[in-house]
Formats: C-alpha cells, structure tokens, sequence
C-alpha cells in the first residue's frame, strides 16, 4: 500500500562511577555489563504490552512492563539474538524481545537547514545551481495506521536557461519503517508540486534512509519519463539532517529536462 504524498506502507551508556570512600558500600547492578551488545536503533515503538526481562532470555527475570504505544530508548541489541537492551528513566533497565517493538527516529528540526547544489553534468544534461532550504512544518499521523511523518517545506532558487527560478517542494520522513518493516530503513520524499503528468500532478523522487549503515540509497521517481538518464549513487548520512539533505541532492539529480521545462513554465505564468 502506498500513500500518495507518497508513503510505501512502506553505545551502550558507560555511566561514569566515582570511587567509594567506603570499601562496603554498593551500587545497583547493571543489567547490560555482562552482556554483549551490538548497535541497534536508539528509539523504539512498543507494539504491545510486554514485559522486560533481566536478561536477554524468556525465562529471565521479569522487571517491568511497558504499555502499547510506549516509546523507549535502547543502548544496543543481544549479540546473536533479538533481544533490545532498553532504559527507563535514563538509567539501563532490561531486555525486550524485538518482535513486540519497531524502530523509530525523530525527524524534527529546531532550525531550518540549507545548502547549495551544484550546476554539473548529469545524465546528459546540465543541472542548473540551485539554493535551497528545509524548513520543518510538523509531525503527521498517517489515517489508519501507525505510521507517524515528520514533514517539511523545500523552498529552491535556481538558475535555468539565464533566468532565477523560485519555487516550493514539499518534504517528509517516516518516523516509523516504511513497508511495515521491522529493520530501521526509512522513506524520504521530495515532492514537486502542479507537474504536468497524465494521471498526477506530483512529480516525488523516493528515497531510503538506513539510518544503522548510515547512508542514503536512491529508490526511484513515480514517472520514469520524467526522470535524468544518471545513475544515481548512494550518499552517507550520519543522521537525520545529513539525510534529508542528501535527499534533496538525489532529487536535484533526478530531475529531467521535462521538469525543468515545466518549472520554467510555471513560473511564467
């Protein structure tokens, strides 16, 4: 299922601890120091009422429950398992088996950000320069569904063809994996608004966030004829800015002499 905006339906903390003065004294056992853990999303959903365990194991301990629709904090995953390490209050809790939680980000933004493209060669044609700002506009739950967007404002200013074109794009995120995918890969879009298409009139250039490998990857456009001849390669991005900004370099890329032409259009009307 998709949306048409257009959504594919779809560290572990080292604590510092001071020296006693006191050679009796004591201090609460970390439930993670004996465990060895791997890198995991930093945020999850809880899916449904389920318990935390002492250790990454069914028959361990109970310490607590978490409600449906809690999100945690996690430090890491059970090596060779499935097992989350997750927090409470700032402090490392216990262990929740990862079918009962799905990885979530925070896509806001406290200030807008902004960049320049460059005016190169791609796929045949030359890109004009362009200026651009994202600017964040809030959070959006999905109707009928879990899925949560954070969305933004694209505003471009580009030299095509001698002439400054001013435009606006719309942005958004999934917070939530796209696909109802457990694995932390999420959908960016960039979409381009009153393109003349057949049957649409947003022209959205896909692309997919891993946010555990830390990189970008293309996905594709909704209107082929449309799109560059270029290949476009993957982009890292260490977190979310870098990512949504690597976004807009893809969908730059992916514009074809059509839009181009279409954007000088509208702005002459």
């Amino acid at each position: 299922m998709t949306l048409s905006r257009v959504i594919k339906i779809v560290v572990l903390g080292a604590g510092v601890v001071v020296g006693s003065l006191f050679p009796n004294s004591s201090r609460a056992a970390d439930p993670f120091e004996k465990i060895k853990l791997i890198p995991s999303a930093k945020k999850y959903l809880v899916l449904k009422d389920i318990n935390v365990r002492a250790g990454p194991k069914i028959k361990s301990k109970r310490v607590g429950r978490f409600r449906k629709k809690t999100m945690v904090n996690a430090v890491g995953k059970a090596k060779g398992t499935e097992w989350i390490a997750v927090q409470k209050d700032g402090k490392n809790f216990g262990f929740i088996y990862g079918t009962a939680l799905v990885p979530m980000i925070d896509g806001r933004l406290k200030k807008p950000i902004s960049g320049n493209l460059a005016g190169k060669t791609f796929g045949g044609m030359k890109l004009p320069p362009c200026h651009y700002e994202i600017e964040f506009e809030g959070r959006v739950k999905v109707e009928g569904d879990m899925q949560i967007t954070s969305d933004y404002q694209l505003s471009m200013q580009c030299d095509y063809l001698k002439k400054t074109l001013k435009f606006d794009a719309t942005m958004f995120i999934t917070e939530l994996p796209y696909l109802d995918n457990r694995k932390p890969i999420y959908q960016i879009n960039v979409d381009l608004l009153n393109i003349s298409m057949e049957d649409e009139d947003v022209f959205s250039t896909t692309v997919l966030y891993h946010i555990l490998k830390k990189e970008i990857v293309f996905d594709g456009v909704n209107k082929e004829a449309m799109k560059t001849t270029g290949k476009i390669k993957k982009r890292k991005a260490a977190d979310v800015k870098a990512a949504l900004k690597g976004t807009v370099a893809m969908a730059h890329q992916s514009w074809g002499p059509k839009i181009w032409a279409e954007l000088s259009k509208s702005k002459n009307k």
